[in-house]
């Protein structure tokens, strides 16, 4: 029996929230097995957790690392998804064209140009706001359904996380990317393929999830930026997005 005690916490804090199935992608995500989860769940529903005197501030509690990170943490370099199932805001709605198709803007200056009537809710995983998670979905989603990444491809969901980039932007750093995605994908034990991809000027790569849980992810490095891409399938809503995908340094 493997018991990890952050994620035994963790579930005994949310399982009154959010079925068993959404905690265990979830976690799964963040290099919890489901051997492990099911260890972790058992020993979660066994003791139930003891009312706390004060509101814990989730900022303070211990985190999960990812081995994508993730939003993930590959080889110690990549993004880390965020675990907490906070709700975030809506953005304000972006102007339109004529097409019905709309831009969005993130706060380091990128933008990607949305499908019709899709909107971008987005959320920083930080205090000092170096790491926007932007969700992209239909108008009118309800938020709460970002915690469940088994509804992303039913409902057409595609998520990006953007963060300070570790890798330099030329074919050193992506080759180094590249390593990192592979060594992250192998040691989930998950079937994959793997590719380089060009968004405009910038490089990057995709990864085809084929199991145990079927994804699409894409890495792309801007000047200064990492930019992940996270969606059930590749289909084009995602190719919609993905590809309209401008760095404001990149670009100059």
């Amino acid at each position: 029996m493997t018991v990890r005690p952050e994620v035994v916490d963790y579930l005994r804090e949310n399982l009154g929230k959010y079925p068993p199935d959404a905690l265990r992608r979830q976690l799964y995500e963040e290099g919890v097995s489901d051997l492990d989860f099911e260890d972790c769940l058992a020993e979660a529903r066994r003791v139930p957790a003891k009312p706390a005197a004060k509101k814990k501030d989730p900022r303070r509690g211990p985190k999960l690392l990812l081995a994508v990170g993730g939003a993930l943490i590959v080889g110690g370099a990549l993004l880390t998804l965020s675990r907490s199932p906070r709700t975030p805001a809506p953005a304000p709605a972006p102007a339109t064209d004529a097409s019905g198709e709309s831009g969005y803007v993130g706060a380091a200056g990128w933008v990607v140009r949305l499908p019709k009537d899709y909107v971008g809710v987005s959320r920083f995983k930080d205090d000092a706001k170096t790491v926007e998670v932007v969700h992209f979905c239909k108008r009118g989603t309800d938020p709460t359904n970002f915690i469940d990444k088994g509804l992303y491809g039913p409902m057409g969901i595609v998520q990006l996380e953007v963060a300070p980039s570790p890798f330099p932007p030329n074919p050193t750093g992506l080759v180094q990317l590249g390593e990192a995605v592979r060594r992250k994908e192998t040691a989930h034990g998950e079937k994959f393929a793997i590719k380089n991809i060009q968004i405009a000027t910038l490089p990057g790569v995709q990864v085809t999830v084929l199991a145990p849980y079927p994804r699409v992810e894409a890495y792309i490095l801007g000047q200064n930026q990492l930019y992940f891409f996270y969606a059930g399938q590749e289909d084009e809503i995602w190719r919609a997005i993905v590809l309209s995908l401008r760095d404001a340094h990149s670009e100059n």
